[in-house]
């Protein structure tokens, strides 16, 4: 929830009550997550109950793209829930302007079975997995290869903290940057005339031939090519510098769009809770 409650801050850029942020996500705000927001630095505590996004600039250095380390990441996962589902291969290639510094990849043992359903989409078996490493050896190892870089990913959301839930569940202190660039959102903003910004799509879009799609590293292969488009295009448009970057790709929540939420929120309440006709 925490996660949520971040996203939610850092794209309105102004405060907002507990009550708001509670009544935006559908959700009550625990005390143990109001705990958890006032030790994390990605938060600033205000009065009146009001929560704001630490301003970027506290966040993470802003430096020349082309001095910028990034760390483009892919993985497959048992299902979608974070905290409950698992992943099952990990890859990721750390670049800083045109050089490759490292690869990293790893198939990972769920300690639980791979649906049929997730083997279709993956490629990988029961089998594949059964005398991998478990998460506990392998996050170390791969927290260790991210190191200060930026974390990059195509639908970033889902592969960030999805990666950032199974740090806190093994207890591992978070990756040290914690806004990561999506590929995906920059491709919808960059490209709106293209209708299927997924790998696909883009690979259709830049004539580029990806290698077997099942596992995690071709993935990440060709979201460092669309990365490198993407840059020097941004570049063309004055867009050199990793803070540019990162407002670029943010989808802003203006006030008017907060309220509309909250009014859906609450009226799918009273609708959970009006007794049915039946029952009346």
């Amino acid at each position: 929830m925490i996660d949520s409650i971040f996203q939610l801050l850092f794209r309105h850029e102004k405060p907002l009550t507990q009550n708001q942020i509670a009544k935006f996500l559908g959700l009550k705000v625990k005390e143990e997550t109001l705990e958890q927001m006032g030790q994390d630095p990605r938060f600033c505590a205000l009065p009146q109950e009001q929560w704001a996004a630490t301003a970027l600039e506290d966040l993470i250095e802003d430096l020349p793209l082309t001095e910028t380390s990034f760390v483009i990441t892919d993985i497959e996962t048992t299902g979608s829930i974070r905290g409950t589902d698992r992943i099952i291969d990990l890859a990721a290639v750390k670049i800083k302007g045109d050089k490759e510094l490292g690869r990293f990849e790893a198939l990972v043992n769920p300690h639980r079975r791979i649906s049929r359903h997730i083997t279709q989409l993956t490629g990988i078996s029961n089998q594949d997995v059964e005398t991998a490493p478990l998460i506990e050896e392998v996050m170390p190892q791969f927290l260790e290869f991210v190191g200060d870089a930026v974390f990059v990913a195509h639908n970033a959301p889902f592969d960030f903290y999805f990666i950032q839930a199974e740090i806190k569940r093994l207890g591992l202190e978070p990756m040290k940057k914690r806004v990561p660039i999506c590929t995906f959102a920059i491709a919808k903003k960059l490209l709106p005339e293209l209708k299927a910004c997924g790998v696909t799509g883009l690979s259709k879009h830049f004539g580029y031939e990806s290698e077997d799609r099942h596992r995690a590293m071709p993935d990440v292969l060709a979201t460092r090519y669309f990365l490198g488009e993407f840059i020097k295009e941004l570049e063309e448009k004055g867009i050199t510098r990793l803070h540019q970057l990162i407002q670029f790709q943010k989808d802003g929540l203006s006030r008017e769009q907060i309220q509309k939420r909250i009014k859906r929120q609450e009226s799918k309440r009273r609708q959970t809770r009006a007794p049915s006709a039946k029952g009346a």
